[in-house]
């Protein structure tokens, strides 16, 4: 598929996050969650869906254990223990299940829309549009991600030729494995010191920061990205019409209930801007001639 304009799925991706920060109706979270997820299987990116998924379960698993332990409010008690010293009693209660499980939906979404980001555009393009209003930033990010990538390279070297001459980073005495690992600090140390003037003399030598910035080549929207705005736009004005309806919402608290007609009309709209946009990526995946046409 053809990549979108930064500044294009920059917006889309805001109006899912506010949507998602905001809008508390788990049918709400859950269309979210779904178009992510759906789009990011059309492009074809499964295997990182499930690495990205790996790193919310375990927070998702603690707000459904801590909450109900923590938040005892609710009508409907699901499970009642004697008295614990120090503790308490402890109470579950539904409406503290069913509002844990909702802010675990809500992490999903939040951890997938910056992996959708990063699907629908290209890296450089993204590098480029943002140095080009804020290069001081932009640059600075760039040169940690290098040192880091950079470091790691460095140690896993310096450790294998400590290796060869005899170091045991295996020791079971913490003294003696810091030991070891000390000169790897000071082979670090100096190698970070070193790579830093060569940056400095680069950027020296190219001249940055005398004069506007310029670039090789421009950043261009294409009709895709006219579409994506449309699509921005009308989504965008249903998420401010519906917030002053005040549709997106459900009282967990005493009990739970919200599912009315209403919102789930509104649902429906909402549903549809977002299946189109299904329809743009799975097109543009699936026909090559829409993908240059657009």
């Amino acid at each position: 598929m053809a990549k979108l304009h930064p500044f294009t799925m920059i917006l889309f991706s805001m109006i899912l996050f506010f949507m998602a920060l905001i809008y508390n109706h788990p049918l709400y979270i859950c269309s979210i969650l779904i178009f992510i997820v759906v789009s990011i299987l059309l492009l074809g990116e499964g295997k990182q869906l499930k690495t990205t998924m790996k790193y919310g379960v375990y927070t998702a698993a603690l707000i459904l254990i801590i909450n109900p332990l923590a938040n005892q409010n609710g009508r409907h008690i699901l499970y009642k223990s004697g008295k614990i010293p120090i503790i308490g009693k402890i109470k579950i209660t539904q409406e503290a299940l069913a509002y844990g499980g909702n802010m675990a939906l809500k992490l999903f979404c939040i951890l997938l829309i910056f992996l959708f980001y990063g699907l629908m555009t290209d890296r450089d393009e993204t590098f480029s549009f943002f140095s080009k209003y804020a290069h001081k930033l932009t640059l600075t990010l760039s040169m940690t991600i290098n040192i880091i990538h950079r470091l790691r390279l460095e140690i896993m070297r310096v450790k294998d030729v400590m290796i060869l001459r005899g170091v045991n980073f295996q020791e079971k005495n913490l003294r003696k494995r810091m030991k070891a690992y000390y000169p790897i600090l000071k082979v670090i140390f100096i190698a970070s010191l070193e790579g830093s003037l060569d940056q400095a003399e680069s950027l020296y030598a190219r001249g940055y920061g005398k004069g506007v910035r310029t670039s090789y080549s421009q950043v261009k929207i294409k009709n895709i990205d006219y579409l994506f705005h449309g699509i921005n736009f009308i989504l965008l004005c249903f998420v401010v019409y519906g917030f002053f309806l005040n549709v997106g919402f459900v009282q967990f608290y005493p009990t739970f209930h919200g599912f009315d007609l209403k919102e789930n009309i509104f649902l429906i709209y909402i549903d549809i801007i977002l299946v189109v946009a299904i329809l743009l990526i799975w097109g543009c995946k699936r026909w090559k001639f829409l993908r240059y046409k657009i």
